[in-house]
């Protein structure tokens, strides 16, 4: 017997594949996806971080609620007109990273819920995430997260 495929065979199977693969592709929301994968741009001051609102990179942050990482393990959320929220994402309980959820952080692994602010809301997690003093200043348009060095400086 042959391992030979006729051209037919291959031009079914590869249009079956094309058709399957571009169905599967259409139900992703990609634009939620390459969206969520954005980091924000900021620059550091010394052991501080320094987060310049009118760049486009942080745009969301214009909105209450809007929020950008500034690593992978880090995330800058405004929470009113003038008062923001730096809070590092990794789970007090074992480590797994924590995802904004409906106002709230929740772990993926454990199901250990924070508030927006970082404290613990059910366990198994006791400790609260590590939150950072942030700094707004109006007239220069940024947030200055105090002592949060980051590995992922984008500007």
């Amino acid at each position: 017997m042959s391992d030979k495929i006729s051209r037919r065979a291959f031009l079914k199977t590869s249009a079956l594949g094309v058709i399957v693969g571009g169905t599967a592709l259409s139900s992703l929301n990609l634009t939620k996806l390459m969206a969520s994968s954005k980091f924000g741009r900021f620059y550091m001051d010394g052991s501080d971080l320094v987060v310049k609102l009118s760049d486009t990179k942080n745009a969301a942050l214009a909105n209450i609620n809007g929020s950008v990482l500034l690593d992978d393990d880090n995330i800058l959320i405004r929470t009113s007109e003038t008062q923001f929220t730096a809070v590092n994402l990794i789970c007090t309980h074992k480590g797994c990273t924590v995802e904004l959820s409906g106002g709230k952080f929740i772990c993926p692994c454990h199901g250990s819920e924070y508030t927006i602010s970082g404290q613990v809301t059910e366990g198994p997690a006791k400790k609260d995430l590590k939150v950072y003093e942030t700094t707004y200043d109006a007239d220069k348009g940024t947030v200055t997260v105090k002592g949060l060095k980051s590995s992922t400086q984008e500007g």
